[in-house]
């Protein structure tokens, strides 16, 4: 069926042609009425028109530039394309409501401000014509601001616009503007209705808040809950309306703290709702006070004794739930000659008080001690040498066990004799003497964040003074809460004694000043003099090592030991409890509130050798231990599960005590360990009733209900226990209490979530889910546990069941959109496991060991596709990575078998999805609840696989980065609205708005990649088009609202992106937009393939650098990648003689009988003129540029090894290199071929070299380089050149090797490149071709890309060189196709 269109200027244009023959199209004007018509009356005004509407143009050009310092303006604006099609009647000025001199900023800032108003997203909740006319109202400013935001094009709108008004009042017309939006009428507008329903102010109401000192010190959150009065628009008045206020206060905030909430109280019918004030204090404090911004210590800590003889001193204290210090240095008192036995030590610790300018002031005691007398210090002085000796050997237990002998008695005497006369005058001499002592401490360096749970902190401080004081505070924040006791408790219970031994060791300062120990003691030891017999035995700890290695009697041994030392009563293997032992010490015995850190020594010990006791059978005797263990620790789980396995494997009569002290075990600590055992104890005692089930959930539920939530837990095991066993498949039939079975999983589910033991409850979920899938709740809960547990995908395809079973369940849809808002953040356990197992692994791999392929559309579920995947070469790209973007089949079979196959031949595969991937196949429908959930179990295939779905580095300095994407309708720019009629996502499911609230949300999954750390070359890709100009299919109605999304180029731009790959577009395309380069290769249907060749794969890295080149699926490059090489060497051999040349020709023509080689020898210049006829006529510079060069030899070689041959070859070292005078060779360099060399029918062809040493920023991946290849193409654009004059740029060197790095493939051991980098060559058919160019304006861009690139350094010679040569070989760049070898006539 063919469709015919009517043409007007068609249809005129045949019809001229039918009346006017040949003359159809000509002017008969003359060049005397041409000249009249110039000058007619017509024409002069229209240059009169022309000349004031620029001078008016230029006048607006000048205003601007006051008022806008950046704004410069160029001729080029004119000439560049238009950004929007703009309506030149229209007044986007006023649209926007700015100046007409207005900066860019003005503009953007007027824009964002009117799109908060009249974006179709904040229209939420009006009728239809409102946001109709909003929608009007918003294309209108969005059109304005896309005219006005682009300089070019607003300069070519205000330069029409300047001529429209000045040509019609040049005819006595006034100019008209359409009638349009203006912003600064609406804005007054909305301003004279807000005054309009203006009300009296309401009051201002103060709310006194108090709080505890530890959010003045640490911040944190205070919610209040407060009833205010709300009209009721219903039944009219007012209404109590409960409103819960959350106010953050900051650290250091002063006293009192001012939170406002304006009009957020009670409200009133004449004047505004009231402005709630609420005012922050803190409570008193059972020990601190508070002074401003300072803190003190009301009661002095007192320390002691004796510490007038101690060089140190240490002391610990608890300032706030929160903050406890460590205090340890030198004491000011040592030796002090005071007579007070009591000294006072004021601490001054900046820093530590409320903020960080606040001071924690706090008092400390120190009991000196009573000083000696001086008849006591002249007899120590008379026998020190014998005393100190003592005194050093009994300090550090060296001495002799029995001590050493006492003194003799005339000196006891003595010391009596003194004592009376020095006691009054000692007493009177404290009490006229007061020692005091102040130091103030600073903080040293930044705080130390510890990775504990609750998170904590170390500040360090150290004294300003002489004296050498530290002081440690141990900061948790998250205990300054009310219900955070507990937590701090057993933070400071784990935490203190390692920070009693090596915290103040982090210290420079303090190590200097630590004392020298000759015993492996730690700085806070108490120096109790301990004979030898007395030194403690670690007992415990042996026991320990024995027990974890096995040798349980050894254990029981060492437990006994310490147990006998802690004066415990141990029972015999009867049962029988020993006598007690009245010369041992005793164990401290308290109740055990939290977990095993405050249990006694005694109980840990007892539970231990119970369990030693029941490994080696002796029942009975680990009965008693357990007992005795839960007697001193009630409230610590481990011994009751002990005395239940004790008890139980004593036999039948012990049993029912097994199953209470296993259900006490669960309700201190249900861990899965002692839930298995007391679920198998009471299955076995009891056995199964379901009637005793039910009774036993209703129990636990009322159990739970009275906040007891560990013994419910007990309980509803217990119940578990007594369920009938479930049937077997085979025995057909249905399990009759499935929905009891499913409720009490259920139930001990949330029991255990609100324990935060969410793995227990993910297990009980799944069983819960596993007995009744149709039951809505099961699947919620499953997916609180899991949501809990971490596991944020998983939870949210459990809750999306529940809501697919019942639409309106509450929890269900609240957990749903929970996950929806955690998925985005990438932090769940399956991404963090992804991070970490796939991003490092290639992070040092070399550069140079890959490349890197790209595809997109592969639509495997079709035969033709999957047959071309399995015929990719199996081992050729094994060390290569491929880029998968997405469509890659329909149902999720067809896609893993598509990623299984494509792993299997590539080292590495990157994937994201595209639309095909989110269709719900028939076969799908009942297993995925919507397309996120198929998404999710997508990659969770994928990380089976090992198929990277996150960015990863796939060598040194080369990451990709797969992005998420989904196309809107805004990628139309002329209609930005979905099409109703598209059918693009009918076999889609989301939770959302397909069409405005689908591709944002696909968006924020790639937010968290732009913290990633970033490498020097970045390749991003995605499904759908990253930004609009790129080709794609549009033979369909409305594609382009189905194909793209500009946000995509935004990440991808915000990542640094060299290249960005895409899908989706079913046209293969290569180019570069705003310096990144944008590639796609779809495979597409077969329908859509080439004819002459199969699909090919895009090679977009060939290991070196980037590129964008198609590739055949056995590894074979397309006809013209492989280029020959280009081998030139300049020679300076001024005076050479006829027989000379003769040498060279004749060597050069040996050399030419190579296999794949062509040379040729001959002086600059051309063919007909020589290099001084061309400087005279063509080529100024060739004589600066060509360094007195005078020769050429050029050698163009199929590959590497044909010319390593040549430069090895008898022609080249026997008759070519003698025949060079000595010192004659200047510059040698290779590169490959970039253009045809052709001589024939052409006057006189001269091959144009400039060989240029360019900056190290210019590599093949640089803005810089791909400026430089852009202007060689618009040389060989331009018109006329065809067959007369090309050009190529290409970098020294050949293939992926760099120069230095050919010249070691030569085994070429001189490298005589002078430094030069790249190679640019012109070829012409005779020198006057290149004067011509030369000339152009084309050319003269090019001279403008590279030199101000060129660098003056680094190399032996000028940085430009240049020369010219005649051409007398032909061969194509291209380099011949080797031939395959030919296999044996026997195999296929």
């Amino acid at each position: 069926m063919s469709v015919t269109t009517f043409d007007s200027s068609f249809s005129y244009r045949q019809n001229q042609v039918a009346r006017l023959g040949e003359h159809a199209g000509r002017s008969n004007m003359s060049e005397e009425d041409k000249r009249k018509f110039q000058q007619s009356p017509f024409m002069q005004k229209m240059r009169e028109i022309d000349e004031k509407s620029w001078q008016k143009f230029s006048e607006r050009d000048k205003k601007r530039a006051k008022t806008d310092p950046e704004f410069k303006p160029q001729d080029s604006d004119f000439e560049a394309p238009k950004a929007h099609t703009y309506d030149k009647q229209v007044n986007y000025y006023k649209a926007l409501g700015v100046d007409e001199y207005a900066t860019c900023d003005e503009i953007k800032k007027s824009y964002r401000k009117l799109s908060l108003n009249y974006h179709p997203d904040k229209q939420t909740g009006k009728s239809q014509d409102e946001k109709d006319e909003a929608s009007a109202i918003f294309m209108e400013i969005k059109n304005a601001y896309k005219t006005l935001s682009d300089g070019p094009t607003r300069r070519q709108y205000d330069y029409e616009r300047d001529r429209d008004i000045v040509s019609l009042e040049s005819h006595g017309k006034k100019p008209q503007e359409k009638q349009g939006f203006n912003a600064r009428e609406a804005l007054s507008a909305m301003l004279a209705r807000a005054k309009e329903n203006k009300k009296l102010p309401g009051e201002e109401v103060n709310v006194p808040t108090y709080v505890r000192l530890e959010k003045f010190v640490f911040g944190g959150q205070k919610t209040i809950k407060r009833t205010r009065l709300v009209k009721d628009r219903k039944f009219g008045g007012y209404t109590e309306e409960l409103k819960i206020f959350r106010m953050d206060l900051p650290a250091g905030a002063a006293q009192p703290h001012y939170v406002e909430f304006r009009r957020q109280g009670d409200q009133h019918e004449e004047r505004d709702a009231d402005t709630l004030k609420f005012a922050f204090s803190a409570k008193s404090h059972n020990y601190v006070e508070r002074d401003g911004q300072d803190l003190r210590i009301r009661d002095a800590l007192t320390l002691g004794p004796q510490l007038r003889d101690e060089p140190y001193f240490a002391a610990e204290v608890s300032v706030l739930a929160g903050r406890h210090l460590f205090i340890w240095g030198q004491n000011p008192f040592f030796r002090s000659d005071a007579l007070a036995e009591e000294a006072e030590l004021q601490l001054k610790v900046k820093g530590l008080g409320v903020g960080s300018s606040g001071v924690l002031s706090l008092r400390l005691k120190l009991a000196l001690g009573r000083k000696s007398s001086s008849e006591e210090a002249q007899r120590s002085s008379l026998n020190a040498s014998n005393s100190g000796c003592r005194q050093f050997l009994d300090r550090f237990h060296l001495g002799p066990r029995g001590g050493f002998p006492a003194d003799d008695t005339s000196a006891a005497s003595s010391q009596q004799f003194t004592a009376s006369q020095q006691l009054r005058q000692s007493r009177r001499r404290e009490q006229c003497q007061r020692v005091q002592a102040e130091i103030e401490l600073a903080p040293v360096g930044q705080p130390v964040q510890l990775f504990t749970k609750p998170p904590s902190a170390l500040t360090f401080a150290r004294s300003t003074s002489a004296a050498s004081l530290f002081v440690i505070s141990l900061d948790c924040p998250a205990c300054g809460k009310k219900k955070a006791g507990a937590d701090w408790d057993k933070l400071k219970v784990r935490l203190a004694p390692l920070l009693q031994q090596t915290g103040f060791l982090l210290m420079a300062d303090a190590r200097n000043f630590r004392p020298k120990s000759l015993l492996r003691k730690p700085n806070f030891d108490d120096r109790l003099p301990l004979p030898r017999v007395q030194r403690p035995v670690p007992w415990k700890n042996m026991g320990d090592d024995a027990f974890r290695q096995g040798s349980f009697w050894v254990a029981c041994d060492y437990y006994g030991k310490r147990l006998k030392e802690l004066r415990i009563r141990l029972p015999s293997g009867d049962g029988e409890e020993e006598p007690e032992d009245d010369d041992a010490e005793t164990d401290e015995v308290t109740m055990a509130p939290w977990g095993a850190d405050q249990v006694p020594e005694s109980a840990k010990i007892l539970s231990n050798r119970a369990a030693c006791l029941v490994r080696i059978g002796h029942y009975a005797a680990a009965l008693v231990h357990a007992r005795k263990a839960s007697e001193l620790a009630p409230r610590w789980a481990r011994p009751w599960s002990r005395l239940g396995q004790a008890a139980w494997l004593s036999g039948a009569a012990t049993r029912r005590e097994a199953v209470e002290a296993y259900a006490k075990a669960v309700e201190m600590e249900p861990s899965a360990a002692n839930v298995l055992a007391l679920q198998n104890a009471v299955r076995d005692l009891d056995g199964p009733s379901a009637e005793a089930a039910h009774a036993g959930k209703e129990k636990a539920n009322e159990a739970i209900k009275s906040g007891e939530i560990n013994r419910g837990i007990a309980t509803y095991t217990q119940a578990i226990a007594r369920l009938p066993v479930v049937a077997t498949k085979e025995g057909g039939q249905p399990d009759e209490n499935a929905l009891l079975r499913s409720v009490l999983f259920l139930n001990r589910s949330q029991a255990l979530t609100r324990l935060r033991l969410f793995e227990a409850a993910v297990a009980d979920g799944r069983e819960a889910v596993e007995a009744s899938p149709g039951l809505a709740s099961a699947h919620q809960q499953l997916g609180v546990a899991l949501l809990g547990h971490g596991l944020h995908q998983e939870a949210y395809v459990e809750f999306a069941k529940a809501v697919r079973q019942e639409e309106n369940h509450k929890f269900a849809n609240k957990g749903r959109n929970t996950c929806l808002k955690e998925m985005v953040l990438s932090q769940s356990v399956s991404d963090m496991s992804r991070y970490r197992n796939r991003f490092w692994i290639d992070q040092k791999r070399p550069r140079g060991s890959s490349r890197i392929f790209a595809i997109s559309d592969l639509h495997f579920d079709q035969r033709h596709n999957e047959d071309w995947a399995h015929a990719i070469d199996d081992i050729a790209f094994l060390d290569d990575v491929l880029i998968l973007a997405g469509n890659v089949a329909d149902s999720k079979v067809a896609i893993v078998r598509a990623l299984t196959t494509l792993k299997s031949k590539f080292r590495r595969v990157f994937y994201t999805v595209g639309n095909h991937e989110m269709h719900l196949t028939y076969t799908e429908l009942g297993r995925y609840p919507d397309s996120f959930t198929k998404l999710h179990g997508i990659f969770n295939d994928c990380d089976e696989l090992g198929v990277d779905v996150f960015p990863a580095p796939v060598c040194e300095n080369i990451m990709i980065v797969p992005l998420l994407s989904w196309c809107t309708a805004e990628f139309d720019q002329d209609d930005p609205f979905p099409d109703p009629n598209s059918g693009f996502g009918k076999r889609h499911s989301w939770p959302m708005d397909a069409d405005l609230q689908l591709w944002k949300y696909m968006m924020k999954f790639n937010e968290p990649f732009l913290q990633l750390p970033r490498s020097e070359t970045v390749i991003t890709f995605s499904h759908f088009l990253p930004r609009r100009g790129l080709p794609f299919d549009t033979t369909k109605k409305n594609a382009i609202k189905t194909v793209g999304c500009e946000m995509i180029d935004e990440h991808a731009r915000a990542m640094n992106t060299k290249l960005h790959v895409y899908g989706h577009g079913k046209v293969r395309y290569a180019g570069t937009h705003a310096g990144v380069r944008y590639a796609s290769a779809p495979i597409g249907f077969e329908s859509d393939w080439p004819k002459d060749h199969p699909p090919r794969l895009m090679m977009v890295h060939n290991g070196k650098s980037l590129c964008m080149q198609d590739w055949g699926s056995n590894d074979e490059p397309p006809l013209g990648y492989i280029k020959r090489i280009l081998h030139f060497e300049l020679l300076t051999m001024p005076g050479l003689r006829e027989s000379e040349t003769r040498k060279f020709t004749h060597a050069v023509d040996k050399i030419q009988s190579t296999t794949g080689v062509l040379g040729s020898f001959d002086r600059l210049g051309s063919k007909n003129l020589d290099k001084e006829t061309i400087v005279k006529d063509a080529w100024p510079d060739l004589a600066q540029l060509s360094q007195d060069a005078t020769h050429a030899i050029i050698i163009v070689a199929d590959d590497i090894a044909s010319l390593k041959s040549c430069l090895h070859g008898d022609a080249y070292n026997k008759e070519l290199s003698p025949a060079m005078p000595t010192k004659s060779s200047n510059i040698v360099f290779n590169l490959p071929l970039g253009l045809d060399l052709v001589h024939a029918r052409k006057r006189d062809p001269m091959l144009v070299v400039f060989a240029m040493r360019l900056k190290a920023s210019v590599t093949d991946d640089s803005t810089e380089y791909d400026k430089m290849q852009k202007a060689c193409e618009a040389i060989n654009k331009l018109p006329g050149i065809e067959g007369k004059i090309s050009v190529a740029l290409q970098p020294l060197g050949f293939d992926r090797y760099s120069h230095p790095e050919l010249l070691e493939q030569l085994d070429v051991r001189t490298d005589k490149s002078a430094g030069l980098t790249h190679c640019f060559t012109v070829l012409v058919d005779e020198p006057a071709s290149y004067k011509m160019l030369s000339q152009s304006k084309t050319f003269g861009k090019w001279k403008a890309s590279y030199e101000p690139l060129l660098r003056k350094t680094g190399g032996t010679g000028p940085p430009l060189v240049g020369f010219a040569v005649p051409v007398e070989i032909a061969a194509t760049a291209a380099a011949p196709k080797p031939e395959k070898p030919k296999q044996p006539s026997g195999r296929k």
